[in-house]
């Protein structure tokens, strides 16, 4: 794997996934250097410009983002905009969940939890209704994040279900092979190897 390559990524939750995911599938450990956290979207590049600037001198930019809810080429043309805006540069650009839909990492998430566990959700979906038909004032909303942490923290001995510290190579819980994960395993190949 070469060694010049910084990951420009939104949050610590993508950090997280992308080192467990690339020592599962390519057997090396990325160094925390290697990684940029803008903390936030396309608009918060600015807070990390000075990080991407110094990178771009002497190694490849990767940028793996959310597509959000934009599709592939609306994503692109903003952080595209916004990049030149900030004088950045990008080698190559992911987009989660597929580099083709809109979506983000916990779509791509929800898409790869192990064989089995998939009606797991169902009760989740379940919990939500319940909760929001009784109608409790000052209640947290429950987005795709929260559910994947309820999903996590399912399980014994699963750690911190915290996407920041989740473990991703326990086969009981996540699917590092499935077929929603091939885009991103293949896109990572192609820039890193």
């Amino acid at each position: 794997m070469r060694s010049d390559f910084s990951l420009i990524v939104e949050g610590k939750e993508d950090i997280r996934f992308l080192e467990d995911f690339i020592s599962y599938h390519f057997s090396h450990n990325v160094n925390r250097a290697n990684f940029i956290e803008v903390s936030g979207k396309s608009e918060s590049l600015h807070k990390a410009k000075v990080d991407i600037q110094k990178s771009s001198v002497n190694k490849l930019n990767i940028l793996i983002f959310d597509a959000d809810d934009l599709d592939y080429d609306s994503s692109v043309t903003n952080i595209t905009n916004k990049s030149k805006e900030l004088t950045l540069k990008f080698d190559s650009i992911f987009l989660f969940p597929n580099n083709q839909e809109k979506g983000n990492l916990e779509s791509l998430l929800r898409k790869s939890v192990a064989k089995g566990n998939e009606s797991l959700f169902d009760c989740i979906e379940d919990y939500v209704k319940c909760r929001d038909k009784i109608g409790i004032k000052n209640q947290n909303h429950i987005d795709e994040k929260e559910k994947l942490y309820i999903y996590h923290g399912s399980f014994k001995d699963s750690g911190r279900a915290k996407g920041s510290e989740r473990k991703y190579l326990d086969k009981e819980i996540w699917d590092l092979d499935s077929l929603h994960l091939q885009p991103l395993k293949d896109f990572l190949q192609k820039v890193l190897f």
